[in-house]
């Protein structure tokens, strides 16, 4: 069964819980060439299918042409949303956001309750 380019586009915004404007940002597009991709207006670089393949997981065959297999070997989907959401972000984080980030979640671990354990009496 023949896929359109912009049917292949919505499925990945869509699986990987993105608006639009993030997944066109991601990619270093503008809003409106995702816009075009998704009326059929335009075709996409085989560059760009090739960093949204790094990026996401989407071989960039299926992207290109339709082809299957549609996720790259090794590469497994099936993250829930704010989970893919979360690690889109990350992965578009400059060295010194990682920083705070990692900051921030080693605070949170320090404020993990631990059960509390009962202690023997001798």
């Amino acid at each position: 069964m023949y896929m359109a380019l912009s049917d292949r586009v919505r499925i990945i915004i869509n699986e990987c819980g993105l608006k639009q404007k993030a997944f066109a940002k991601s990619i270093n597009v503008t809003d409106s060439f995702i816009s075009k991709l998704l009326r059929d207006e335009t075709g996409i670089a085989n560059s760009t299918a090739l960093l949204v393949e790094q990026l996401y997981g989407y071989s960039k065959d299926w992207i290109l042409t339709g082809r299957e297999p549609k996720m790259r070997a090794g590469r497994v989907r099936d993250s829930s949303s704010l989970q893919k959401q979360i690690i889109t972000a990350v992965e578009q984080m400059e060295e010194h956001e990682l920083q705070a980030m990692f900051s921030f979640i080693e605070s949170l671990k320090k404020l993990v309750v631990r059960p509390y354990k009962k202690q023997k009496t001798g």
